[in-house]
């Protein structure tokens, strides 16, 4: 199938385009391109089409053929625009289709923006983005107001990257500070590509068009068994293609590996000719799940994407007018003000594809868009999706349902183990696979007929490169926790009934702790009772532990879709866990405020301001502790109800091995060790060191001699106590991090 260009840039600046010839490399001079090195081989290396993409093989040499570091040995080995290949010590320049103006095929370029030469003056700034003022302007909300500038510095162009959102990137690798542009170079911003030959940039190329998808030789796996191919799939700019197959068979796994949510274990996904990494502002990817919280409007939901995805340059006026705009194409302008889950169905659909829309991507993905849709809604859902594909968008989407998929361009049905059995035009599918209909297509992919035309067969798979995303932006992860605070918030107040639960509870476990020993407990005098006063700083402590992890324990698995999602589109891991510390804290705090404050009223500390301040604070480090070690439940759990059954897992050790329950003095060596390990037996050391209660104790002439806490249990001092309750919080949000990094991969 024919394919953007795709070009050779040598070391010095030439540039060769790998087009129906096979463009030979080595030291003889008929070769195409001349490496005038003694480590080179008279016939070293050999670029060619192969089906969808472009391919390089040795031919034999003696120092061998390198892509991106590694030797390709005897393998047949697909390349890509911003892969290096090495051969014999000169290092060849992958390009991209931006690259056509130098191999003479301007008037093959699509959706041109400027046409080049755009000169670089010597000593001249050449400023680029999306504002108005910038001598080349890049009219498109992922390219920041002054996302980038080129500057001619005597024979040298340096081009750096200003803090921009979706970052720069020179041959496909992202840049931070200032790089050098050698001739050839190719520079990717936003959906746009330009070239640079020496002097000027060239024609600028992208924006508003659809692109391909190229997936060569890719496999995914779960342990042992085999989730998905090796299979090969081109899907051409602009098409509608529907996958289908059993419950199993790999759709949601393609659809993933082909978004970039998934890396694939072996194999390539190409996406516009480059690594799918490279594209990620230019693909939509909605899931099974939905990636919208149903207490947001349309509107507030896409405001809020939209302060997480593009650039935090973009006005708010840009944004409600980008946010207007994709309601009325999906048809939601008229519920855009209507919580989600009141909408229906179809809507809430087209509410989450709103949101992937968001970003004008030039791919679109959809798992199981038209699932739970009466078959109207479906046909409605189907020739949305028709409409967008026309609109210049190439959009594959899984399905179950056959109704509709005259509609599509192609239809592509997954046998088990994730093969394709058929990939081509939807009326041409029964007849391939010996069926007569297309519900009867399942059946004949499960029982592995295999007499469909023929599909490309690229080279055989590689370990996908490792991804290289960009640059750091610590204030950009400081803007997306600012912002995920507010929706957590807005969502906390919204959820009235569980707002009113978490906060009603306070008084009612303050009354009982207050209330079920005698009165003042605290005091010096004969009518305290110390005992009485530890086992209420343990009720305390106790609390603060349930409060932060009742508040935790379903914050992550209920929207795990979400945290996948977002996380795809650039959302750091720790800002998400910031704002979730930030919104439960807040609660967890307020909420053990008030408890200490109306135990205190009700059982006088008989202390003074530095002790109780001293207590309050370890007793909310205590629930921010458990907020932690929840929200560590809340990923390990696969449901919400299971995060709720394992809540007793967690909790009772709290409670049994605090040092009240059974003092610490009789515990065992093992069972002490086990003690340490505990929020609870930190916080109510902590907290009865702060209120002097070994001074207490020994105040009564019983406890004096009998007191169950010995002389060394309230002897950790507050500080050291802060500091293990801030270490316990700090290993379990890392944990949380960790499994959010690896994710949850379903087998379909």
């Amino acid at each position: 199938m024919d394919r953007d260009p795709v070009l050779l840039r040598t070391e010095d600046g030439s540039v060769v385009e790998v087009a129906a010839q096979p463009v030979d490399v080595g030291r003889e001079p008929d070769n195409d391109v001349v490496v005038a090195r003694d480590d080179a081989s008279r016939r070293h290396a050999r670029f060619e089409r192969h089906g969808g993409q472009v391919v390089v093989r040795d031919l034999g040499s003696t120092n061998g053929t390198r892509v991106n570091g590694e030797d390709i040995g005897g393998a047949v080995w697909p390349v890509a625009p911003g892969d290096v290949v090495e051969v014999g010590g000169a290092h060849l320049h992958v390009l991209g289709a931006a690259a056509t103006e130098v191999a003479t095929r301007r008037e093959a370029l699509p959706a041109t923006v400027a046409r080049g030469p755009l000169a670089l003056e010597p000593g001249r700034t050449l400023r680029i983005g999306r504002d108005p003022g910038n001598d080349l302007v890049l009219d498109d909300l992922n390219v920041s107001r002054f996302h980038a500038e080129a500057r001619s510095d005597g024979d040298r162009v340096l081009l750096r990257d200003r803090g921009s959102r979706n970052g720069t990137w020179v041959d496909g690798e992202p840049i931070s500070g200032a790089v050098e542009l050698r001739p050839g170079a190719e520079v990717a911003i936003g959906p746009y590509r330009l070239l640079h030959d020496g002097t000027a940039f060239g024609d600028i190329v992208g924006g508003g068009q659809a692109l391909g998808v190229d997936a060569c030789a890719v496999e995914q796996a779960a342990g042992d068994r085999r989730l998905l191919g090796p299979l090969d799939l081109c899907i051409e700019p602009g098409e509608l293609v529907a996958v289908i197959g059993r419950s199993g068979s790999g759709k949601s796994t393609l659809l993933r590996t082909l978004a970039g949510v998934q890396d694939a274990a072996a194999g390539r996904v190409l996406v516009g000719g480059e690594d799918v990494v490279r594209r990620r502002t230019d693909i939509g990817y909605l899931p099974q799940d939905e990636v919208v919280h149903g207490r947001l409007t349309p509107r507030e939901a896409l405001r809020f994407a939209g302060r997480l995805r593009l650039p935090p340059d973009v006005r708010a006026d840009e944004l409600d007018t980008r946010v207007a705009s994709v309601l009325a194409d999906l048809a939601l302008d008229h519920r855009a003000d209507t919580r989600i889950e009141r909408l229906s169905g179809g809507e809430r659909k087209r509410a989450g594809l709103a949101v992937e829309l968001l970003g004008d991507p030039g791919v679109l993905h959809l798992d199981e868009p038209t699932t739970g849709l009466d078959p109207g809604l479906e046909r409605q859902t189907m020739e949305l999706l028709r409409r967008l594909a026309d609109g210049s968008r190439t959009i594959v989407v899984v399905t179950h349902a056959t109704a509709s998929l005259e509609l599509c361009d192609r239809l592509v049905v997954l046998a088990p183990g994730g093969r394709i059995a058929f990939s081509g035009p939807p009326r041409d599918a029964a007849p391939a696979l010996g069926v007569r209909s297309l519900e009867e297509v399942y059946d004949a992919a499960e029982a592995g007929v295999r007499d469909a035309p023929p599909v490309d067969q690229p080279p055989p798979a590689r370990a996908t490169p490792r991804r290289r995303g960009r640059p750091a932006r610590p204030g950009l992860a400081l803007r997306h926790a600012a912002t995920l605070s507010s929706r957590g918030a807005l969502l906390l107040v919204r959820d009235r009934r569980n707002l009113l639960i978490l906060l009603g509870q306070v008084p009612l476990l303050a009354l009982a702790i207050a209330f079920l020993f005698g009165g003042d407990v605290f005091s010096y005098a004969r009518t305290g009772n110390p005992t009485d006063a530890a086992q209420v700083l343990f009720l305390l402590t106790t609390v603060a532990v349930w409060l932060g992890a009742i508040a935790a324990a379903r914050e992550i698995v209920k929207e795990r879709a979400v945290v996948a999602r977002e996380h795809a589109v650039g959302v750091a891991i720790p800002a998400y866990l910031a704002s979730k510390v930030a919104v439960l804290g807040a609660l967890v705090a307020a909420q053990i405020a008030a408890l200490a404050a109306i135990v205190a009223a009700l059982q006088p500390l008989h202390a003074s301001g530095g002790p109780q301040l001293q207590a309050l604070g370890l007793l909310v480090l205590t629930g921010l502790a458990a907020v932690a070690l929840g929200l560590l439940l809340s990923a390990l759990a696969r449901s919400q109800d299971q995060a709720t059954s394992f809540l007793p897992l967690l909790l009772l050790p709290q409670l049994l091995f605090a040092g009240a329950i059974v003092p610490a003095s009789k515990m065992g060596p093992v069972l002490d060790a086990i003690s340490h390990a505990m929020v609870a037996r930190w916080s109510f050391s902590g907290v009865g060191t702060a209120m002097r209660m070994n001074s207490r104790l020994r105040s009564d002439p019983f406890d004096r001699v009998h007191s169950p806490y010995g002389d060394t249990f309230f002897t950790v001092r507050p500080a050291t106590a802060a500091l293990v309750l801030a270490g316990f919080a700090a290993a379990a949000l890392a944990l949380v991090a960790l499994r959010l990094r690896r994710g949850h991969t379903p087998t379909d």
